[in-house]
């Protein structure tokens, strides 16, 4: 498999919209997964495939030491709930009220008021593509679902890494 390299641009979009999916009350959160039939983990899975839009956010001085200490540990407790055992923290209820998404939800606020001035922002609309109707730009890898970002400049929402039998393409 090839590697790609998202740009500046498509890295900083891609952080903040999945920022932002972390970021919204549970009810928006459980309303938008269902509209596009994604499951609980989708939020956990764009964030783990963000970690590559950090360092290069980070390379380019977009992204300071004290900020990926923040997103490190969103990624850390997200980790800390994955798992067959943990399986009950993946529900909607769970995004209510475990401690581990109240925790991730105060932390992604306080990252998107620092990097975009306010968490309180868009959700990202997505177009779903299936089977072989893939949008321009679609890279193939070993997920579930290919998440691409599409912007003036850039076609490629996730690292090459992500793709799957449904690609969701993210447009805003």
């Amino acid at each position: 498999m090839s590697e790609q390299r998202l740009s500046e641009a498509s890295a900083w979009k891609y952080l903040i919209e999945t920022l932002t999916m972390l970021a919204v009350d549970a009810r928006d959160q459980t309303t938008w997964l269902d509209k596009y039939r994604l499951e609980t983990d989708d939020l956990a899975l764009d964030f783990e495939n963000a970690q590559s839009a950090i360092a290069i956010l980070a390379e380019a001085g977009r992204v300071d030491v004290a900020m990926e200490s923040r997103l490190a540990r969103i990624d850390a407790i997200l980790d800390a709930m994955s798992g067959a055992k943990q399986a009950s923290r993946w529900t909607y209820e769970a995004l209510t009220a475990h401690a581990g998404w109240l925790k991730v939800r105060q932390l992604a606020r306080e990252a998107l008021t620092e990097l975009a001035g306010t968490w309180q922002l868009p959700l990202p609309t997505l177009g779903i593509y299936g089977g072989s109707q893939q949008p321009p730009g679609a890279v193939s890898g070993p997920s579930e679902a290919n998440r691409q970002l599409t912007d003036d400049d850039d076609q490629s929402r996730h690292p090459p890494q992500v793709t799957g039998a449904a690609m969701v393409s993210r447009r805003t």
